[in-house]
């Protein structure tokens, strides 16, 4: 999650210009005596009236926090930030989280690379200021408090929209340092920007980040406005705004207010099993059939029934539910439509060869006077294995770097290499296989 955030952050901050070019030689002497100068006249009656005051405040003040940063942005490479920042004074290693980065030590920053060597975080270590730009949106405010008609409407439009990207980028640095509840502040401040009518840009995606950064950080009543907003603009992602949403009323003790977007998001998207589980157990836990998510699978699978997602949500939930044939079915009729379908070979091969590990246990508990009917369970046993040997083999084909369906097909070519020269050769060719990919 933490890359798909950057990645995003990228998309959208490269469209603005919230960086300065800056280097380490940033002359920060000078800036802290413009803000010393700026808190002069803000004490000062006739000059703390004025409009323009608090514009030119707010614009230092972003200044300032743009300067710390160097012109660097999350994902710049480590020998970028050399050309563009200049060499470190320190370079060292420390771990976060049990992970290791590369720090960068500058004077008044520090900055970690990860195992790529791109910028995933920062942290000011000597600020000249703390929290320039919650002061920056202050100031921004007064000013527009002040300026009756609007003359620098223009001028404050362009530095709302330059502050809320650099909010947005103060988020996503706190989010990669899982500091969820400083995130949280930031893509909260970043929305408020967005919604202002002298702005007027809200980013969808934003307040998905929002809402999931109150989650973590256990802002749950705080959370669920935001995925609420998220889907009423329509871009709901892969679904998981919906179980996030519903996890976020289940921990406040409300899963029954939460079910509604289970149910809406399992129509949706089926295939999320995230939502598909939480159905099953939330009735589960209700006492009631979990079989009722039919009642939504069944309604999207003849308005789609050539939609080989639907059919593999619904082998998922047959076998979940411990019905076997039903399960062979869903699973199959997917595969036929969609023949590169690597989940529904993979589960039709895991259903036989699980069924044959439940023969095995059944042999394993037989008295051991009762030869044959160890004899028969083992066979049938044996059956099961063979039948999922072509699924995992279509898996496989599908997708030859998979570890498990190399690793179960090699079990089952061992199992039968005495059987056949065939199971004693593929066995070979598989276990090199799996020597090659290690």
């Amino acid at each position: 999650m933490k890359r798909i955030l950057f990645l995003f952050l990228a998309v959208i901050v490269s469209t603005s210009a919230i960086s300065q070019q800056t280097s380490k030689t940033t002359d920060f002497e000078k800036l802290e005596k413009k803000l010393q100068e700026s808190n002069a006249d803000t004490e000062n009656p006739k000059k703390n009236i004025k409009a323009k005051t608090w514009l030119t405040r707010g614009d230092l003040l972003y200044e300032i926090n743009q300067s710390m940063l160097l012109g660097t942005s999350s994902g710049m490479t480590a020998n970028n930030f050399k050309l563009i920042v200049g060499n470190p004074n320190e370079v060292k290693q420390e771990t976060i989280d049990s992970v290791e980065y590369q720090a960068f030590v500058m004077d008044r920053i520090k900055f970690y690379f990860n195992i790529n060597e791109e910028l995933e975080s920062w942290v000011i270590t000597k600020p000249i200021v703390d929290k320039p730009l919650f002061l920056a949106y202050e100031a921004y405010m007064k000013s527009k408090e002040l300026d009756e008609k609007g003359k620098i409407d223009k001028n404050l439009s362009e530095s709302l929209q330059n502050l809320k990207y650099a909010f947005l980028s103060d988020a996503t640095n706190l989010y990669s340092l899982k500091d969820y509840e400083g995130a949280y502040i930031n893509f909260k401040k970043s929305v408020e920007i967005g919604k202002n009518p002298l702005v007027n840009q809200v980013d969808t995606l934003v307040l998905y980040y929002t809402g999931l950064s109150a989650q973590l950080a256990k802002k749950l009543d705080d959370a669920i406005p935001f995925y609420k907003q998220y889907i009423e603009y329509g871009n709901t992602g892969d679904g998981s705004v919906f179980y996030n949403t519903f996890e976020a009323y289940k921990e406040l003790g409300k899963p029954e207010e939460g079910l509604q977007f289970l149910e809406e998001g399992f129509t949706k998207f089926p295939n999320n099993q995230n939502i598909l589980y939480s159905l099953i157990q939330y009735y589960l836990d209700q006492g009631e059939d979990p079989s009722k998510v039919f009642v939504y699978l069944n309604k999207a699978i003849e308005q789609n029934p050539n939609e080989s997602s639907l059919l593999f949500a619904a082998g998922t939930l047959h076998d979940k539910l411990g019905n076997f044939e039903e399960a062979v079915n869903s699973y199959t009729k997917a595969l036929e439509i969609n023949a590169d379908f690597f989940d529904a070979a993979y589960n039709l091969g895991a259903l036989y060869y699980n069924r044959g590990v439940k023969f095995i246990e059944e042999a394993n508990k037989v008295p051991a006077k009762e030869l044959d009917k160890y004899d028969a369970l083992m066979e049938k046993a044996n059956l099961e294995f063979k039948k999922c040997i072509p699924f995992m083999e279509k898996a496989h084909e599908i997708n030859s770097t998979e570890t498990n369906t190399l690793e179960t097909l090699k079990n089952l070519y061992f199992r039968f290499r005495n059987e056949s020269e065939e199971y004693a050769k593929k066995l070979e060719e598989t276990n090199k296989k799996i020597e090659q990919n290690q």
